[in-house]
């Protein structure tokens, strides 16, 4: 028996967020493996924001009923329209997606900063 010496890294992406209080995330990712687009047909995605890891309670939650839509050419593409509504601090978030045959990935963590917003419409 033989095994070819080879490296899997399966972490998500980090990719850090710096926001106003109470302005509208906006945003597009695009999710591919390599250059392949990955369906997310029937896939339901989840966004947390937590002021740490291991807090008991999302501070912020996205999902697809709630400031998340799925679309794009190949149904990998994953708008986010949300208001950050949450106190001015420094969190922490993460993108996770169950896929219809119950595989669940992370795809992407990182800071989430919520600046004080300074003028109040």
């Amino acid at each position: 028996m033989s095994c070819n010496p080879s490296n899997a890294d399966f972490r998500p992406a980090n990719y850090n967020i710096q926001i106003w209080q109470n302005n509208t995330w906006s945003q597009i990712f695009q999710l591919t493996a390599n250059t392949d687009p990955i369906d997310l047909t029937g896939a339901n995605i989840e966004i947390q924001v937590r002021r740490r890891p291991n807090s008991a309670d999302a501070d912020m939650t996205l999902t697809l009923a709630d400031g998340i839509t799925i679309g794009g050419v190949d149904d990998n593409q994953i708008t986010i329209n949300y208001d950050v509504n949450i106190d001015a601090g420094s969190y922490v978030y993460d993108m996770t997606i169950q896929f219809p045959n119950d595989n669940i990935k992370t795809y992407i963590w990182g800071n989430f900063i919520v600046y004080q917003d300074i003028t109040q419409i």
